[in-house]
């Protein structure tokens, strides 16, 4: 027993490991549009508030919890769109956070009556830091265990640093494809000295295709009261960052006023070692649609080799969209529906 603990926990360490040199990710990645792709910048009809929170691996004494804050709108006369976004990160092994600020600018290109082309520029301003509390040093044991309390000193070491991302995203009424890069610039993230880390790049794919039910559901009508949508909308989110590839591949159903989403997370295919499988999480999503609000819920169930001890990952979304008073109930005139889940 104590053998299968050390096994875990090093091999907890390791993925942990990892993931300090990774950015974060959210499961209901459509509820944080901003975060996957700066030319999403703009692209819901009205302007909207997006929060996003994520607890991953609850169950292990070195867990991430992320937080997300965004607002966006679109500059119709000018075919643009624009986005601030906060996202913050927190390692609870060692107190490792990171906090980026981000500004973002979209603009879209009607390529022909079908057809729509975003693209979209985002820079951010970071600050990463660790901070150590409460730990126990060599000085304060001895053969009789803990001599004096763990240190209160508040020590804490900083990076600053700005980053630079891009994106593109080509869509219709049904289908969309986009593809974004983070981290264009690559900065260094290295906090305590010693060798020089620089961020990797973090490439993604998106990608789906929205499948009515019915001939009765109009986008138009979507923001008006007793609105119905009846649809199937597979997803994929393909992610590479340094030696990572992830895969997250699944479908929505759409039973207005509900969402219900399943997913899985990994490329079994593809072995980080001999004893690391790429095989990650199975996720099941449950939404609400109430008018101008949408709040989701999502649960990652660990398939990896850290087992459901770990806790999965909960994850929180709430999108308000602030529809003008003059416009409320009316119907949309010239704009495409946009095909893209909001969970």
């Amino acid at each position: 027993m104590l053998k299968k603990i050390i096994q875990l926990s090093i091999f907890a360490f390791l993925l942990i490991g990892q993931a300090f040199a990774q950015d974060p990710q959210y499961s209901q990645y459509y509820a944080a549009p901003l975060y996957i792709n700066p030319a999403l910048a703009g692209s819901g009809d009205y302007p909207r508030v997006i929060l996003n929170y994520r607890n991953q691996w609850p169950g292990l004494p070195s867990s991430f919890t992320t937080y997300s804050a965004s607002f966006d709108a679109k500059i119709s006369k000018y075919n643009s769109g624009i986005g601030v976004l906060f996202t913050q990160d927190i390692g609870t092994a060692a107190g490792l956070r990171s906090q980026d600020f981000g500004v973002q600018y979209a603009y879209e290109t009607k390529l022909n009556k079908n057809w729509r082309l975003r693209t979209g520029l985002q820079g951010s301003y970071v600050l990463r830091d660790v901070g150590f509390y409460g730990l126990i040093f060599g000085d304060q044991l001895n053969n009789n265990g803990l001599t004096g309390a763990a240190t209160n000193e508040r020590l804490r070491d900083t990076r600053r640093y700005v980053n630079v991302s891009a994106g593109g995203f080509l869509y219709s009424e049904k289908q969309w494809l986009g593809v974004s890069v983070h981290n264009i610039n690559r900065p260094r993230q290295d906090i305590l000295g010693g060798n020089e880390s620089r961020l990797p790049m973090r490439i993604s794919v998106q990608g789906g295709m929205k499948f009515m039910l019915d001939d009765e559901s109009d986008w138009r009508d979507q923001y008006k009261p007793g609105y119905r949508e009846r649809s199937i909308t597979p997803t994929f989110l393909f992610k590479h960052q340094g030696p990572i590839d992830q895969l997250d591949l699944g479908a929505y159903m759409t039973l207005s006023p509900i969402v219900f989403g399943v997913f899985y997370r990994g490329i079994p295919i593809k072995r980080y070692n001999i004893n690391v499988s790429n095989n990650e999480s199975l996720i099941g999503l449950v939404g609400v649609q109430m008018g101008p609000l949408n709040i989701g819920y999502s649960y990652d169930l660990t398939i990896s080799g850290l087992g459901m001890g770990s806790g999965g990952a909960h994850e929180v979304s709430m999108r308000y969209v602030i529809i003008q008073k003059q416009a409320r109930g009316q119907q949309r005139k010239s704009y495409f529906s946009f095909p893209c889940p909001r969970f």
